[in-house]
């Protein structure tokens, strides 16, 4: 059968109408199956029909409401490229004078605006202006289109503004929106959020702020009774009038905002996703009430107003963490348990990392995450609640450690397991904390009274508890999203103590876990405060511990290079770094356990907060040669990222497949030469005599070649370039003969057989310094492929001391012919003390460090 141009039209318009159906019910239902094959009937109508046919814009504009669609639900990068992809193919077949050109044109502006406040390009920002720009300015002034093209345009300018501080910007966003306001007539149902948005505009000096709030009242005077944006202007209101009581502290002005934010709470039905927003506005207001009066009533209401947002099964998570963050701070404070409060927050925790943020907000939220539960684990510890700390420490740890390495949602592992449990948590989670409270409303749809919304929100909510609670049940799953309790971690402490250390302003502790008599199933955990340090302390420390490596040319892209003597300035600085971790955090700790000098115990550090950057393994008063002045006179240091990654115990058997991988680069492309690296690794296979020794140098250590022989063997050992990336840590890397191995690639699939890595190169254990949490580095993501054990350096290493301390390392984990991965801590402590007392600088061997077991 032939088909005419005629045919295919009709086709592509019944695909069309089939496809629009489907999409409607994805936004109603929620099904994955419908979007996708929304998606494949628009595609299928844009392909049969000419670029002549008038009607492949609209096609083109559904297929790219599909995917912005899809976007809302599951927030991929690539439905939002492909939305803008189609958006500006449909404006270009689009003819001059067709009057849908400029509304789609300032879609795509509004595609780019969000993809930048998703992604952080500032590309997009630039052309979102560009184009929301020449949509408002080529509509004529009556157009119905043009005050909500003019409010987009000064929304994205505000938007730079905010991002960049220039003020011409917020003065250009006040002219755009005024005008939206003055071409919309009083009575017209968009009247009230234009106003609202030129009074979000205006919040700048007093006078800004007072025309502000008379802009707020007037969109809510415009509002009817009754209207669902009601509560939400009133909501806005009341924060412009408490922003008035912060500038010139009338307390009239509070107790205004109050008003105003109670009946935003009171208008709002309960489940309703934005209620928990309000409500911790509304319990802010009445913590400044509480500071202004100290009257214990408002700070009652404070706490009240924080626990029932923070106890909301509905609303953005991180709405809801900071929410159970202040009821906890202010129970404290009240003299209440804030036990429960903290608890919640705790199991929030990995909701917020599960369902992200933009890149921009990124680094700021998770150091904003990781600080709270410093402050909870330091509250647990001042009620003597140890275990309870020790557990909200790890989870803490581990939730900003994956999410920063963006390992894997929580639902992974589900998928492998109960793919259709896991799909249904997936899409019911994405609609509650997506859809319903974040993305715009279709235009197609009737519009939903907030009653609908706050209902469907609730049905939503009690089928997704449903769902975690049957996904608990399954083996291996019982701590689905949620903390493993105590006695769950205690075995992390099978081989000798574990020192978490928590630093806060508001205290700073060591909270150790000891096993008794040797026997893992019996531990206790004691904490030794570390009275003399401080968060202001180990801040100083790392800013002068990161200016020293700097000064040296340590922490940039850099060689394992030649060996020179530091300075006596800088050899002083070094000195007193390591004598203030000595005195004010090592020592305490040997002391409260009672070890002597000698005992050379092991002991694994998990420390947090500026810290993690510091050499406590070095610790030591290196003024004094006297015994009993270093950390190294007493124990074995061994770090780990959190107690989970050295909860698994099991030796693997050495059996007759095992390998040890060897890679050295002499001469990597484009960097300087390392003529060492050769040398090591043939000490490695001189001393693994009789073992299996998988080699490539040069050019034959490619990406792909190390990769797969990483999968085939037991230990690797890798003598090259590395590379932390400063601005994304999944990027950093091990220079390879092609390319950067980096860490992203590492991380994609386990790596079975995986023992032990020594990682002889630069800056495998340096981590992101924007990041109070050190975890985001190379060891730590060879941890995670299955490593038990690593040696890394915090630092780059001297080409000639690499050698010394392999050879050193194999010998004593090789030693009769038997690997023992077990040995490689006490091998590099004995390794690193013939380098300290051969003469080198500190420089050249505090930087080797031992992770995992």
């Amino acid at each position: 059968m032939q088909y005419t141009s005629a045919c295919s039209s009709q086709f592509a318009k019944h695909s069309s109408d089939l496809g629009g159906a489907l999409l409607q019910r994805f936004i109603r239902c929620g099904n994955i199956v419908d979007i996708d094959k929304a998606i494949a009937l628009f595609q299928y109508a844009v392909k049969v029909t000419n670029d002549s046919d008038q009607d492949l814009p609209k096609w083109l504009n559904n297929l790219g409401n599909c995917h912005i669609s899809r976007f809302d639900r599951y927030g991929k990068k690539e439905d939002m490229d492909e939305a803008i992809f189609i958006g500006k193919r449909s404006v270009a077949l689009m003819r001059d004078g067709d009057p849908n050109k400029l509304v789609a044109l300032g879609n795509v502006g509004s595609s780019l605006l969000r993809r930048f406040e998703r992604f952080g390009s500032l590309g997009d920002l630039t052309e979102a202006i560009t184009l929301q720009q020449t949509a408002a300015t080529r509509t004529q002034d009556g157009h119905p289109n043009k005050p909500a093209l003019l409010n987009n345009l000064g929304g994205a300018v505000q938007t730079r503004f905010e991002r960049l501080g220039d003020v011409k910007d917020l003065e250009k966003a006040i002219l755009f929106k005024t005008a939206a306001v003055d071409l919309t007539p009083d009575g017209h149902p968009d009247k009230p959020a234009l106003l609202n948005n030129l009074g979000n505009a205006r919040l700048g000096d007093v006078k800004d702020l007072e025309k502000a709030i008379l802009l707020k009242q007037a969109a809510v005077d415009f509002t009817p009774d009754g209207h669902p944006d009601e509560p939400a202007l009133l909501n806005n209101l009341g924060n412009a009038v408490q922003t008035r009581f912060e500038r010139l502290g009338d307390v009239k002005d509070l107790e205004k905002a109050i008003f105003f934010q109670q009946t935003a709470v009171d208008l709002t039905p309960d489940g309703h996703p934005d209620k928990p927003g309000r409500l911790s506005n509304l319990g802010n207001a009445f913590v400044h009430h509480f500071r202004s009066g100290n009257l214990s009533a408002h700070l009652q209401s404070a706490i009240l107003s924080f626990s029932t947002a923070a106890n909301s099964l509905t609303g953005p998570p991180v709405i809801r963490f900071r929410a159970a963050c202040n009821w906890g701070q202010f129970s404290h404070l009240y003299g209440q348990s804030p036990i429960l409060a903290f608890e919640i927050a705790i199991n929030l925790l990995p909701q917020v990392a599960w369902l992200g943020t933009s890149l921009t907000n990124q680094h700021a939220q998770l150091t904003e995450a990781g600080d709270a539960v410093r402050y909870a684990v330091a509250v647990a510890i001042e009620l003597e609640e140890y275990e309870t700390a020790a557990q909200w420490a790890e989870y803490g740890r581990s939730i900003v450690w994956q999410n920063l390495l963006s390992l894997r949602t929580p639902l992974d592992d589900l998928h492998k397991a109960h793919p259709e449990l896991a799909m249904r948590l997936q899409t019911i989670s994405q609609e509650l904390e997506g859809s319903l409270s974040n993305s715009r409303p279709h235009e197609d749809l009737e519009p939903s009274t907030s009653q609908d919304l706050a209902n469907k929100a609730t049905t939503l909510a009690a089928e997704r508890e449903e769902i975690i609670e049957k996904v608990r049940k399954k083996p291996g799953f019982e701590y689905f999203l949620k903390e493993k309790t105590f006695d769950k971690l205690a075995p992390a402490a099978h081989e000798g103590p574990v020192v978490i250390i928590n630093i806060h302003t508001r205290r700073c502790d060591a909270l150790v876990i000891i096993p008794d008599d040797g026997e893992y199933r019996n531990v206790s955990i004691i904490n030794i405060p570390l009275e003399s340090f401080s968060y202001e302390m180990s801040a100083k420390l790392f800013k002068d511990f990161s200016q020293l490596l700097s000064s040296e040319g340590v922490r940039a892209r850099s060689e394992r290079q030649t060996g020179r003597r530091q300075p006596k300035w800088k050899k002083k600085i070094t000195f007193e770094i390591l004598a203030d971790l000595w005195v004010h955090v090592v020592k305490p700790v040997l002391d409260g356990l009672a070890y002597q000098v000698g005992d050379h115990s092991r002991i694994w550090w998990c420390a947090t907060g500026p810290l993690a950057f510091l050499p406590i393994h070095a610790a030591g008063n290196y003024a004094s040669d006297i015994m009993g002045e270093k950390i190294s006179d007493y124990v074995i240091s061994s770090y780990t990222p959190t107690l989970t990654a050295i909860l698994d115990q099991s030796q693997p058997q050495t059996t007759e497949d095992f390998q040890i991988l060897t890679v050295a680069q002499p001469s990597t492309p484009g960097a300087s030469s390392l003529p060492a690296t050769e040398r090591e690794v043939q000490r490695v296979q001189e001393i693994a005599s009789g073992i299996r020794v998988e080699s490539l140098i040069g050019d034959r250590a490619t990406t792909a070649r190390v990769l797969q022989a990483m999968k085939q063997s037991n230990w690797i050992h890798l003598a090259c370039h590395g590379l932390q990336h400063r601005e994304d840590s999944l990027k950093s890397g091990f220079l390879l003969h092609d390319k950067t191995l980096e860490l992203s690639e590492l991380i994609k699939e386990p790596l079975p057989k995986a023992d032990f890595a020594f990682l002889s190169a630069c800056q495998t254990a340096m981590g992101d310094e924007k990041i109070a949490e050190e975890s985001v580095h190379l060891a730590a993501g060879m941890l995670f492929s299955g490593c038990k054990g690593v040696i890394g350096t915090m630092w780059s290493i001297q080409d000639n001391d690499a050698p010394k301390v392999t050879k050193a390392v194999y010998e004593r984990m090789l030693k009769d012919g038997i690997p023992n991965r077990k040995e490689a801590a006490r091998a590099l402590h004995e390794a690193v003390k013939e380098l300290r007392e051969s003469g080198a600088d500190f420089l050249s061997w505090v930087p080797f460090i031992h992770m995992g077991r």
